[in-house]
């Protein structure tokens, strides 16, 4: 059975770099059912509002540190506001232009978990199954992008592959302290 579709509104905080600004666009190209949308001087109540309008359940922001992404939020749309789900810490990140990787021809329409084990990679799973819908240990579709987590001391790294091929970014990943759903966005 598969599970219910989630449609995924990714934006930026507020005046983001263009680092910043290049990872959502990559991001709206692997995550499955993602549409980019340029924030401006939008409150999180304006957002969670355009966002109901559109058909969006979850918001995902991502948010700078120095210059670099430094924090993906995500949301759960309700009546005209936001509940958060979770958090995930940017240690890193390679943009697919840098790492001359095309983003999937075609929309992914859902999201398969690969975890090598490790504890860490267990906690991320967990943020994109609650967050995303993903599935863990199934095999893909033709229209569904996996994602493989590789665990080190104090981050995992996320690969999205189509067809076991890498596509989009690589982001080095940690969840935030309390990343449960006591974050305040």
């Amino acid at each position: 059975m598969k599970p219910t579709s989630i449609k995924i509104l990714i934006t930026t905080s507020r005046r983001p770099t263009p680092r910043v600004r290049s990872l959502v666009k990559d991001l709206a190209g692997v995550l499955p059912n993602a549409e980019r949308f340029t924030r401006g001087h939008f409150s999180m109540e304006e957002l969670a509002r355009e966002a109901s309008i559109r058909g969006f359940n979850r918001v995902v922001v991502v948010s700078g540190r120095k210059g670099n992404p430094g924090i993906m939020r995500v949301y759960e749309v309700g009546e005209g506001s936001l509940a958060h789900i979770a958090s995930l810490k940017i240690k890193g990140v390679a943009l697919s232009r840098e790492l001359r990787r095309p983003l999937p021809r075609f929309k992914p329409q859902g999201m398969i978990v690969e975890v090598d084990g490790s504890p860490l990679s267990d906690l991320v799973s967990d943020v994109l199954v609650r967050s995303f819908n993903a599935r863990l240990y199934e095999e893909p579709s033709e229209r569904e992008v996996t994602v493989r987590l590789e665990g080190a001391e104090d981050f995992v790294v996320l690969e999205f592959l189509v067809k076991g091929r890498p596509v989009g970014p690589r982001l080095k990943v940690a969840p935030t302290r309390g990343f449960q759903s006591d974050d305040k966005g």
